[in-house]
């Protein structure tokens, strides 16, 4: 079994899964497995997939590097012809992406229709993107969101801007569906860290949280720093008696010679990496009665 060969014997034996692996003799165009690539694992030209009914197909990208790389896409498709091919904006990446660079290159194409000679031209690029996302979403049973259904349809300058007002409200229920998303994950994970059960808690919003480790007698952040409890209750009195003040910014004071205290106010502390709301400081000391 050969694994240097010509840059036409890789397509080959990629796109009809002859062998593990192969590469060129300078290594520009190789294969493992499913995928084939263009001078690194950064450009993945292709891909051997399978949908959930055992069709098969290959993902091409669509991407574009230089004039070597653009000839190798060609030789792999060629090598490919007999097999279902389905061009995507990026074989390496998720759905999610791919719709969204499918979106971008619609609109870029349709701005275009304002002052075009011949928009029939434009419009004809536009339904061959389209039929690309439908090609892809019909071969993965993938639901295509509304705007960009919707941007397939554009003919002319008014229907380009509706689908830009679509999509305006389609990113404002999708931000606000992500946020209820990561607040009932947060409040999950949050409940097992308190509970001891993990030992670092990713937060979402920059801000972080406070718990008691009874065996050591420490208030422990979720960020993985210790205090001793009577530092962090000595500190917690200044803090309130700060905030009384007005707060401060740049503050100067130092938490157990290391860590700089950033900002008090009736809000939040920020000290070093951490940002923790009064809030959080006011329910965490008042379950241990300070």
């Amino acid at each position: 079994m050969k694994r240097v060969v010509n840059k036409y014997t890789v397509a080959h034996l990629w796109a009809n899964q002859e062998q593990e692996d192969a590469r060129t003799p300078t290594g520009n165009l190789y294969f493992n497995s499913n995928g084939i690539f263009s001078y690194g694992s950064h450009f993945l030209i292709g891909k051997h997939v399978q949908n959930s009914s055992g069709e098969r197909a290959i993902l091409i990208t669509k991407r574009t590097y230089s004039n070597t790389t653009n000839a190798q896409i060609n030789i792999v498709r060629s090598a490919a012809r007999h097999i279902k091919q389905i061009r995507v904006p990026d074989p390496d990446q998720n759905v999610s992406y791919n719709f969204e660079k499918w979106y971008v290159e619609i609109k870029n194409i349709a701005c275009k229709l304002a002052s075009a000679r011949k928009p029939e031209k434009y419009v004809l690029m536009i339904q061959d993107v389209i039929s690309e996302v439908k090609s892809y979403a019909g071969f993965f049973s993938l639901e295509v969101p509304e705007y960009l259904l919707a941007a397939g349809e554009i003919t002319d300058n008014e229907q380009y801007a509706a689908v830009l007002k679509k999509e305006v409200e389609y990113r404002k229920i999708q931000a606000e569906k992500e946020r209820i998303a990561q607040e009932k994950l947060l409040k999950t994970q949050l409940k097992d860290w308190r509970n001891f059960k993990t030992y670092y808690l990713r937060t979402y919003g920059g801000y972080d949280y406070l718990r008691f480790n009874k065996e050591n007698n420490r208030v422990e952040t979720s960020q993985r720093i210790e205090i001793p409890a009577a530092i962090a209750q000595a500190f917690y009195g200044l803090v309130l008696q700060t905030i009384a003040h007005g707060g401060c910014t740049n503050c100067n004071m130092v938490l157990m010679d290391r860590y700089q205290v950033d900002e008090i106010n009736s809000d939040f502390i920020k000290l070093g990496c951490h940002k923790i709301t009064i809030k959080e400081i006011k329910s965490f000391t008042k379950k241990l009665r300070w």
